[in-house]
């Protein structure tokens, strides 16, 4: 009786954990048209038709002033004090929520800004067994700093610094990686002729 209930709170949790971003970025997208209303009626107002295609001019003109406000933040996260202020902020959202990189990682599709990886699959072998994990980066003394997500809770896990010898990329996606230690290792044979 406790593995449905289980089942369903995970289900819900990660129900809730996907359409939370969703939620809120529909709640701020309805501030803002709101708040935009205020200005776009005036606007509005100094042209002769009120209506195009059933739809309020002013609708209209505020939704064009958001999706301009959206450009321009747009331009602002381009430029290097966009990219300054946005770092910060990620670097307090790693702080607070530490599965924000492999939530990133998972949702991008390993690809970060400008087509960089965000996170890479690998095996990483050890003295007698192999892992499956997450390269994180490089470092300068060529050492490699790598995720080693727990199975079945991917979410936890230890980071190790290693040799880069020790590590061998697989061309699989975190996804996959993902539901192979959620599933106590089944899928890992796919992971491997990927590697």
């Amino acid at each position: 009786m406790t593995l449905p209930f289980k089942a369903l709170s995970t289900t819900l949790i990660g129900g809730v954990v996907f359409l939370l971003p969703l939620i809120v970025v529909l709640v701020v997208l309805g501030q803002a048209m709101a708040l935009v209303s205020q200005v776009a009626a005036p606007l509005a107002a100094m042209l002769p038709q009120r209506n195009i295609g059933g739809v309020a001019v002013a609708t209209l003109v505020a939704l064009a002033l958001v999706l301009g406000l959206c450009y321009g933040a747009g331009l602002l996260a381009r430029a290097a004090i966009g990219r300054a202020l946005s770092e910060n902020f990620e670097n307090r959202l790693h702080a607070l929520y530490p599965r924000y990189t492999v939530i990133k990682a998972m949702t991008q599709g390993l690809a970060g800004e400008g087509g960089t990886v965000v996170m890479k699959t690998v095996l990483v072998t050890f003295d007698d067994h192999q892992l499956l994990a997450m390269e994180a980066e490089r470092l300068d003394d060529g050492r490699v700093v790598v995720f080693l997500p727990g199975s079945p809770d991917p979410w936890s896990g230890n980071v190790v610094l290693v040799e880069p010898q020790r590590v061998q990329p697989i061309r699989d996606d975190v996804t996959a990686l993902n539901r192979s230690l959620k599933g106590l290792g089944r899928g890992s044979a796919a992971l491997m002729r990927a590697a």
